[in-house]
């Protein structure tokens, strides 16, 4: 298995969102990354903090993966080149667990990550583009992922993108705050919602295109505006959230410079991929925007208070990464099982313990005896 990776550990959210490959283009992507020449199986993960494509073939496709990402994307190959990770093998297995189980996520053990790896990789199998070796890979994953969910505190003490975002607006100094919140019934926006409505002091006005949007009739801290009229409401706001997934601008600066007619400090807070808000907003006197990548600095100091979970789940990730690993092996080897009978027709135990004593490292060979003598 082979995986190439562009995330926020290697490239700035303005860099991220010029690779992003949007949900609506994925079969696309897939259905001509399979056209590539030793491209067996295949999955794509495109989130707002990284871009990922997982393989399947021959050995040493990295070349072949970021041409294609480049030419989806509208970018130079170098360009991509320079942003991304690749990992083979053991380590594209070891990268994909820490992935799933939100080790390698912008907030620690944040769970969004997990059924964001599971949509992608059900995505690719139902049609068609995964095979044994990835199926084994990513099932594996969402495995470990779930066990370090359920034995670590490493979930239990996770603070998501969302929670980071939603304490932005405990932190302002109201008694009684408005928050406008756009994509409310979306993934990212339904956990702010829950989380805003945690705070009896918070009033939330969240828009909607549809009439079948959460919370729209079960509280009475929440009044659902129409998606079109949503300037209307960013006077009364103390804070105004964008978590949609649309490919444009949800608020410009130059609307909300119209929009607003009493003075008082705005908090604008950004979560989308690709942005929703126009950086200029920032400029504009009394409103402070927070984008993805302040979002990142948050993330890092919260997640030094993690040290001991993510220790107990380095460990119990390694166990599940060694049982693959051999299963994989074994698959690999018990295809060739006719040859290694026909090679091997002759030689005795004694014969085939010592030529493992030469070829194998001291820890692997004491690995084999102990396993012999427990029999």
């Amino acid at each position: 298995m082979e995986c190439i990776s562009i995330s926020h550990k290697t490239a700035k959210s303005t860099e991220r969102q010029r690779c992003f490959i949007a949900k609506e283009a994925a079969d696309a992507f897939l259905q001509e990354l399979m056209k590539v020449d030793r491209v067996e199986q295949c999955v794509l993960l495109s989130t707002c903090n990284r871009t990922e494509i997982y393989v399947q073939g021959e050995e040493n496709l990295f070349g072949k993966l970021e041409e294609r990402v480049a030419e989806t994307t509208g970018n130079s190959v170098e360009w991509v080149r320079s942003l991304v990770r690749r990992y083979q093998g053991r380590r594209a297995l070891r990268h994909l667990f820490y992935v799933s189980c939100g080790m390698e996520s912008m907030v620690i053990g944040e769970d969004e990550i997990l059924g964001q790896v599971r949509t992608a990789y059900i995505r690719s199998k139902e049609s068609g583009w995964t095979g044994y070796e990835l199926n084994m890979a990513f099932q594996a994953a969402l495995a470990c992922a779930k066990r370090v969910k359920t034995e670590t505190m490493l979930s239990k003490t996770s603070v998501s993108v969302a929670t980071l975002a939603a304490r932005e607006v405990f932190r302002l100094p109201l008694s009684q705050k408005t928050v406008l919140l756009m994509g409310s019934s979306g993934q990212m926006g339904s956990i702010i919602l829950k989380d805003l409505l945690s705070q009896q002091e918070i009033q939330v006005i969240a828009t909607t295109r549809s009439h079948h949007g959460m919370y729209q009739s079960s509280s009475p801290q929440v009044k659902n505006v129409d998606y079109q009229d949503r300037y209307q409401y960013f006077d009364a706001a103390d804070a105004v959230i964008s978590a949609t997934s649309s490919p444009h601008y949800t608020v410009t600066a130059g609307r909300v410079k119209e929009a607003i007619k009493t003075t008082k400090e705005r908090l604008f807070l950004d979560i989308s991929m690709p942005p929703d808000m126009d950086e200029d907003i920032g400029r504009l006197e009394h409103c402070h925007l927070i984008s993805l990548d302040d979002i990142n600095r948050l993330a890092a100091e919260n997640n030094i208070r993690k040290q001991q979970a993510i220790a107990d789940a380095q460990e119990i990730l390694e166990e599940e990464l060694n049982r693959i690993c051999n299963v994989l092996a074994f698959h690999c080897f018990a295809n060739e099982m006719d040859c290694w009978r026909e090679a091997y027709t002759g030689y005795s135990a004694e014969k085939l313990i010592y030529l493992l004593r030469d070829k194998l490292d001291s820890s692997s060979f004491e690995a084999v005896l102990r396993v012999l003598k427990e029999r």
